[in-house]
């Protein structure tokens, strides 16, 4: 319960501040194609949540790594969040999240289990 409560939070977070960003004017890659990998020696629970091609909100548990998802944004949405979190992991075990628009990497950050076991991330990809 205390991990959804967290990972819905950390979601709606990046959300809020997705929105109140500006686009990233250097960024000459428009493509919509966007995806989501993650990688790493993380053995605890892990839940990915993230914004779906129509802009709604997706939850999911991510049984093994690596994991990969693929998305092909609408053109009505601005933005996209991606949010991973874990429980039940050991101290130092790791997870690292890739981000990929067209192909091209974007985006790369690597999440740390603390001494409970537990991590989040999030990332933010602006169209």
């Amino acid at each position: 319960m205390k991990t959804t409560i967290l990972k819905s939070t950390i979601f709606l977070l990046v959300l809020i501040f997705s929105f109140s960003c500006s686009k990233d004017k250097d960024n000459n890659n428009n493509s919509r194609v966007v995806t989501y990998e993650l990688t790493g020696n993380y053995t605890g629970n892990k839940f990915a949540s993230y914004t779906t091609a129509t802009g709604g909100t997706a939850n999911e548990s991510v049984a093994t790594l690596p994991w990969t998802k693929e998305i092909t944004y609408n053109a009505s949405v601005t933005a996209a969040a991606f949010a991973i979190s874990g429980n039940g992991g050991t101290t130092g075990q790791q997870v690292t999240l890739v981000i990929k628009k067209g192909g091209a990497i974007i985006s790369t950050t690597t999440a740390t289990a603390d001494n409970s076991g537990s991590f989040t991330r999030s990332a933010l990809v602006m169209f």
